[in-house]
């Protein structure tokens, strides 16, 4: 069972939010699209593991996804957690295409496209280094249990070539579709169950309790400021900024479209590139209206949580997992992902 569900992380919602937050001329830079697709393809390769966990005919497993623990004030990330009364399975997984070699000498895996070459970190020492991470961080709850590694290429047209011929390799670096046999290969390998019922559960609520899932700042990476954004809301049907405020509805005074929810996305793109919390004030100046009433009524309206009386109440963001999952761009039809084809339009080599 899935002890949780993958939603799309905070690095992907923070780009998306800031596609939708740039004025168009700053929408195809060049980096900022290369940075967001190697993000997305992970998620995507992760996703397609995600599908064939789901068949895989074990009930008793639980199955953490994207978790990021602490240890020593610094942090390691898992793409992918088994738990089961046997043993740990993590997964690295890794969305790459073309032909892949692996050097176990080395410890590099090399990709080939072409007459290109690029280098990338050893995916299975990654997981081995996760590994040993979870093992101390295992050791504040007294658990002791086998835990084996996984480094999976998600793509099934990627070819993967082993140097030297390491045959042991292939228990450690494998295609999606060998997972179910891996585990297999695993569970035969481990008879005796090591944790109940109980202690998986206790294990798996620890866990989630202490993710700390990563949110980039993306203003402050790609040096962007207030001349790069939209001022207030703009216009889903021709994109004229700002819309007003009239008769609890958002009125666009170019083309005259209305939209009674038209706030809600502007206020969650600020949680995702600025804070985790928005006053009334900060709320009017997003919006671009002077009522506090207004702001007060909107915010309200959202049922977000909140602290603090009157002025100086803070309105919270929700949950990774309560972010719309849906990445419309300035036009309802359509996604951030349709616009790749204008990458180097206006896009530069450097930041904005």
């Amino acid at each position: 069972m899935f002890g949780n569900y993958r939603t799309k992380p905070y690095v992907i919602l923070c780009y998306e939010a800031l596609f939708r937050s740039l004025k168009e001329k700053y929408r195809t830079n060049e980096t900022l699209y290369a940075d967001f697709n190697r993000y997305y393809a992970g998620f995507r390769g992760e996703k397609e593991v995600d599908y064939k966990l789901a068949l895989y005919p074990h009930k008793d497993f639980i199955i953490l996804h994207d978790i990021r623990l602490k240890i020593f004030n610094n942090y390691f990330q898992i793409d992918t957690l088994i738990l089961t009364k046997k043993f740990i399975c993590i997964l690295e997984i890794k969305n790459i295409s073309g032909e892949l070699e692996y050097d176990p000498v080395l410890h590099q895996l090399i990709q080939k496209k072409g007459e290109n070459e690029k280098g990338y970190k050893d995916p299975i020492l990654q997981a081995k280094a996760q590994k040993e991470n979870l093992k101390t961080w295992f050791q504040k709850l007294n658990i002791n249990v086998p835990i084996e590694t996984l480094a999976i290429i998600s793509n099934p047209a990627t070819i993967v070539r082993i140097k030297d011929g390491d045959t042991m390799i292939y228990n450690k670096l494998i295609h999606t579709e060998s997972l179910h046999e891996q585990l297999d290969r695993l569970n035969e390998k481990y008879k005796e169950d090591v944790l109940n019922k109980s202690t998986l559960k206790k294990i798996s609520n620890a866990i989630l309790m202490e993710n700390d899932p990563y949110k980039p700042n993306l203003l402050k990476t790609y040096n962007v400021y207030k001349r790069h954004l939209i001022i207030g809301i703009p216009c889903y049907n021709c994109q004229h900024s700002p819309m007003n405020r009239s008769l609890k509805k958002w009125f666009c005074p170019k083309c005259s479209t209305v939209d009674y929810k038209a706030h809600e996305r502007k206020i969650l793109d600020y949680f995702l590139l600025y804070k985790d919390t928005i006053t009334n004030n900060e709320c009017r100046n997003l919006l671009q209206t002077t009522s506090p009433k207004t702001a007060y009524t909107i915010l309200s309206s959202m049922n977000l949580k909140y602290s603090g009386k009157n002025s100086g109440r803070k309105y919270h963001a929700p949950f990774l997992r309560d972010f719309p999952q849906d990445a419309n761009f300035l036009n309802k039809n359509r996604s951030i992902l349709d616009f790749n084809d204008a990458i180097g339009q206006l896009g530069s080599k450097g930041l904005l």
